[in-house]
Formats: structure tokens, C-alpha cells, sequence
């Protein structure tokens, strides 16, 4: 081969580094996420790489994921368009679709919440999907609109229980700090704004998982609950409670109100 031969294909290879070099420089634009329409609460652990990043080459994107209180929520400027887009939106393989759809939701339960009350049967199930979710943005946003649904339906949300109560213990006890305590305000939501006497039965299940992690976050919550199930409940109505509780419930009686208390452990020895 002549020196000219191998020159020419020196200078070839060379353009065609270049050239790669400049492909793997661009990179991928992607917009940030708004929750609620306006900019707050950045989450510094919440930086995601393009969902391209891997089968394209380009460097990874950093998307600004952003979250905002319930109480800062805005209404939506066109409802009816957000309303009948919405379980498709939720559906959607584009995640950041999927988690506006989400911020949707937590809007239409605070400013339209009898007409979103239509939707919570097949609403509930892809909650959990994006709960389940491994992006931890997509989750934790599926998580703050477990809390805000909880809190607009109450005990309208028993049907769905036994879907959500798995994955927010899961949820709870994982190691990724922005995650767990939303999945923690979600399950405070759900012991605050659901009556004991439907909710403990739910959870009375959990108490015995193999995981010892969702035993703790069940004994947490089922802690939380009795109190309330003792403030709410007439020592004439504890008879309808199953006698798993009576333990727990005689102990806070006889903490509170030591009269009272052994009234109340005389009724379930009856």
C-alpha cells in the first residue's frame, strides 16, 4: 500500500472521530417538570437522566423536578380538556406526561372534587402503577396525590385501600430520604382522613408480614389509629370492634381514664 493510500485513509478516520465526537456532545433537551403550574420546592435528589440517554448516545439530560404543597395549588385553566385527557395521561409511557396528569389530579380533588369522584374507580389503579414506579420524581409525585385524595374522600377511598396500603409501607420504609417521607405523609393522610373502625381492620394484616419493615410501618400506623378508634368509639359500641383490638384499646383506656378503662376491659370479658 503507498504512502498517499495510507495518508488519504488516515485523514478519513480522523473526519469520522470528529464527527462522532460532535454527536455525542449534543445534548438531549428535555423540559422540567411543573406541579401545579408554579415553581417551588426544588428537589436536589430528583435530577433524572433522559429517558433516551441510552439508546441515542447523547449525554444525559438533567430534568428540574419540582413540587409544590397542596395548599399552593392552583385551580386548572381548562378543566374539561384535563378532565377527559386524564386516565390516558396517567397511562402515558412518557413519564413527565404521566406526572402532570398526577398534579391534574391533586387539582381536580381540591377544586373539583365531586366530578373527579367519577373517575376514582379506575383512577386508583394507576396511582399505584406510578407509585410503584422505580423513577423516584414519577413516585413521589403519585405519592402527594395519594395524600391529597385521601383527604378529599375519606372513607370514599376504603374500596382502594387494600391496592395502596402495600406499596406506600414499601414505599415508606425504602432508603431514598425525598421519597420515604412522602410515602410517610401519604400514609398520615390516609390515618387521618379514614375512620379507624374501617381502617384497622386493613392494616391488622400487615402486622404479621414477613417484612420486618412493613411490620414496623403497619405497627406505626395502627398505633396512630387506636387512639382515635378509643376517642370515637362509646364503651357500648366496643363490642362490635374484633377482639384483636381489645388489648391495645383497654391499655389506652387505662392510660387516659383508669375508671373508665376497667369498665371497658368488664364489657370485653363478658
Amino acid at each position: 500500500m503507498s504512502d498517499s493510500t495510507l495518508q488519504d485513509l488516515n485523514l478519513a478516520q480522523s473526519a469520522e472521530l470528529e464527527k462522532s465526537k460532535d454527536s455525542v456532545a449534543k445534548p438531549c433537551n428535555t423540559k422540567p417538570v411543573l406541579n401545579g403550574n408554579k415553581r417551588v420546592d426544588k428537589e436536589e435528589n430528583a435530577p433524572l437522566a433522559c429517558p433516551d440517554a441510552v439508546t441515542n448516545g447523547c449525554e444525559a439530560a438533567v430534568v428540574d423536578v419540582e413540587y409544590i404543597d397542596s395548599e399552593h395549588l392552583i385551580d386548572l385553566p381548562d378543566v374539561d380538556t384535563s378532565f377527559s385527557t386524564l386516565l390516558a395521561r396517567l397511562d402515558s409511557k412518557d413519564w413527565i406526561k404521566t406526572c402532570e396528569a398526577l398534579n391534574n389530579v391533586r387539582q381536580l380533588a381540591i377544586y373539583h372534587k365531586e366530578r373527579l369522584q367519577e373517575l376514582l374507580e379506575p383512577l386508583v389503579p394507576l396511582i399505584v402503577k406510578s407509585v410503584k414506579n422505580p423513577r423516584s420524581a414519577l413516585c413521589k409525585t403519585a405519592l402527594m396525590t395519594c395524600a391529597d385524595i385521601f383527604k378529599a374522600y375519606g372513607e370514599l377511598m376504603v374500596d382502594s385501600i387494600d391496592l395502596l396500603l402495600m406499596p406506600l409501607f414499601l414505599k415508606s420504609s425504602q432508603d431514598k430520604r425525598f421519597v420515604c417521607e412522602a410515602a410517610e405523609a401519604a400514609l398520615i393522610s390516609m390515618t387521618s382522613w379514614i375512620s379507624p373502625s374501617i381502617l384497622l381492620p386493613k392494616m391488622q394484616p400487615y402486622l404479621k408480614n414477613r417484612n420486618p419493615r412493613i411490620r414496623a410501618k403497619a405497627s406505626v400506623c395502627f398505633s396512630k389509629s387506636v387512639p382515635r378508634l378509643v376517642s370515637e368509639t362509646l364503651p357500648e359500641d366496643l363490642l362490635k370492634i374484633p377482639a384483636f383490638f381489645a388489648p391495645m384499646i383497654i391499655s389506652d383506656y387505662l392510660q387516659r381514664n383508669p375508671k373508665r378503662g376497667f369498665r371497658i376491659k368488664y364489657i370485653f370479658m363478658l
